[in-house]
């Protein structure tokens, strides 16, 4: 079995044992969408497009997932799990819409009257895509995306050990009431591993993590190699880039809200 990127020895609502962050006048904001939600309540603008996006095989991706993603491929491999792969990653909006579209078709062909809602279950309508973010991958191992796929050995095998490449279960079963969207055991979402691993041990949905952490204020992640990592609910993004990993805007409908997370190495007297 894999050894573990990093090591969850407590997870603490701190703001009474660790001084409230301050942020320099002159400190360089890392702005990132790690953490942004998209989903039907809160979409993005057709316009929107995420920059820096690379080819891989084929597929274009955030360069950070397709990092991530070799790792955790080549570490299921020395498991003995063969055969991942990306089936899709960045969809634009009009790809979506094309996407969403065809399936209203097919059921509107076979008679229901509400097509559009019963599609909008399983395919999200344009703009609520987390893949126009470039953060979202489909993977597979045999082509085909399936809900049978949680089953398998890779399936079984992402479930326990995606998070510590920084990857959640977007949709699982269980929280079809939060996420408004089936269960897709194949769809991953790149959030970084602190939170992917906060959100695996707490058995909390994106949608549940922000507003977990914005009612907390700041929370405590302990990792290896002597760092720690605090996520902290600011309304004031600017942080010291040396010690930044990403600062996140809550959600489109949070203006000015930020989810902000900050590497920091254990004192030697620790």
């Amino acid at each position: 079995m894999i050894s573990k990127h990093f090591i969850t020895v407590a997870i603490f609502m701190i703001a009474i044992c660790i001084p409230q962050a301050t942020f320099a006048e002159n400190a360089i904001s890392c702005d990132s969408d790690f953490l942004r939600l998209v989903n039907k309540d809160n979409r993005l603008s057709a316009d929107y497009s995420p920059v820096g996006l690379v080819e891989y095989k084929g597929i274009t991706l955030h360069p950070t997932v397709r990092e991530n993603f070799e790792q955790m491929q080549k570490a299921m491999q020395a498991d003995g799990i063969q055969g991942l792969s990306i089936q899709s990653a960045f969809r634009s909006y009009a790809h979506q819409q094309s996407i969403f579209d065809k399936k209203v078709l097919e059921l509107a062909m076979q008679g229901h009257h509400d097509a559009e809602a019963m599609a909008a279950q399983s395919v999200q309508p344009p703009g609520a895509s987390e893949h126009q973010l470039g953060l979202a991958i489909d993977v597979s191992t045999d082509g085909k995306l399936c809900r049978s796929f949680g089953e398998t050995p890779a399936g079984l095998w992402l479930d326990e050990y995606s998070h510590q490449f920084g990857f959640i279960i977007r949709y699982p079963a269980s929280k079809t009431d939060i996420t408004q969207i089936m269960y897709e055991p194949w769809h991953l979402r790149y959030v970084g591993t602190p939170h992917a691993t906060i959100m695996k041990n707490l058995e909390l949905t994106l949608e549940e993590y922000l507003d977990y952490i914005k009612e907390a204020k700041m929370y405590i992640f302990w990792g290896e190699c002597g760092e720690y990592y605090l996520v902290q609910y600011n309304t004031h993004p600017r942080v010291a880039s040396c010690e930044t990993v990403d600062v996140s805007s809550l959600c489109p409908a949070y203006n000015g809200e930020y989810i902000v997370t900050i590497r920091k190495t254990y004192p030697e007297n620790w």
